[in-house]
C-alpha cells in the first residue's frame, strides 16, 4: 500500500494527489481535515483514500517539498517543472514505484469535477491570498483597479476573492474544482501563485486559454506558457 503524507496547504496536497492519481495504485493519503472536502474530487474513480493528518504511520511518506531543504536549496534559475521534474522522481524512488510524471504535460490535472458546465468569461483574476510568501508585493487594491479597468474595457470578469466590482467564486460557494471547470471557457487567465490556481492547469483548457500571468517570486511557471511577473 502507497501511504504518503503532507502537512502543509492545499496547493502542496493537490499536487501530490495528482501525482497519486496519475500513479493509478491504491493509496492511502495524510493531510489536514480542513482540505478533505477541497481533495475528495481528485479521488473519484481512483482507490486513492484521504485520512486525517493525525492517523498517519511512522512508514508514511513526507511529500513535502521542503523536506530535508529540497526547496529551499534550488538554484536560483530553477524553474517549477526542473523542480517537480526532480522531486516526483524522488517521492517515486522513496516509493518503490516507477514515476508516473515525467513530462509538463504530466502535470495538468485531469478529474471528472473538472467537465463541470459553466458560463464563460474574458478573464479569470485568482486574486486569493497567497499563504507561503509567494508574492511579498500582493495588494487587494491592485487587483480592484486591474478588474475596474477591464471592465470599462468592456469584459467580462470573475475573480477568487470578492472586489465589488465582478462575480466572486468565494461568494458563489465555488470550489477549486469548480474554478478548474470554469477556467476551460475564459480567454485569459492572471493569477497569484497559490492554490486555487492549480486546477486551471488542467488538461481540458490547455489548448483555449489565449494568455497566463502568474504572479509569484518563488520561480518561474513554465507551464502552458505562462508568464511569470515577481511583483504586481
Amino acid at each position: 500500500m502507497i501511504r504518503t503524507y503532507n502537512r502543509y496547504h492545499l496547493g502542496d496536497n493537490l499536487h501530490q494527489l495528482n501525482y497519486l492519481r496519475r500513479l493509478g495504485l491504491p493509496a492511502t493519503h495524510y493531510c489536514h481535515q480542513i482540505y478533505h472536502e477541497q481533495l475528495q474530487p481528485l479521488c473519484e474513480g481512483t482507490e486513492i483514500v484521504l485520512i486525517d493528518l493525525p492517523g498517519k504511520p511512522k512508514d508514511a511518506i513526507d511529500t513535502w517539498i521542503g523536506r530535508d531543504n529540497a526547496f529551499q536549496s534550488r538554484s536560483d534559475d530553477t524553474t517549477w517543472w526542473s523542480f517537480y521534474k526532480m522531486w516526483f522522481a524522488k517521492i517515486s524512488d522513496d516509493l518503490s514505484v516507477a514515476n508516473p510524471i515525467t513530462e509538463p504535460e504530466h502535470c495538468l490535472y485531469d478529474y471528472p469535477a473538472l467537465l463541470r458546465e459553466y458560463p464563460p468569461y474574458d478573464y479569470l483574476i485568482i486574486n486569493s491570498l497567497p499563504c507561503s510568501g509567494q508574492l511579498p508585493s500582493y495588494d487587494h487594491f491592485w487587483f480592484v483597479r486591474k478588474v475596474q479597468a477591464l471592465v470599462k474595457q468592456g469584459k467580462s470578469v470573475i475573480t477568487t476573492i470578492p472586489t465589488g466590482e465582478c462575480p466572486a467564486t468565494l461568494e458563489m460557494g465555488m470550489s477549486i474544482s469548480d474554478i478548474g471547470a470554469l477556467s476551460r471557457r475564459v480567454s485569459h487567465i492572471i493569477a497569484v501563485d497559490t492554490g486555487p490556481m492549480w486546477t486551471t492547469y488542467n488538461v481540458h483548457n490547455k489548448d483555449s486559454v489565449q494568455s497566463r500571468t502568474v504572479y509569484s517570486t518563488t520561480c518561474a511557471i513554465d507551464l502552458l506558457n505562462t508568464v511569470t511577473k515577481s511583483k504586481l
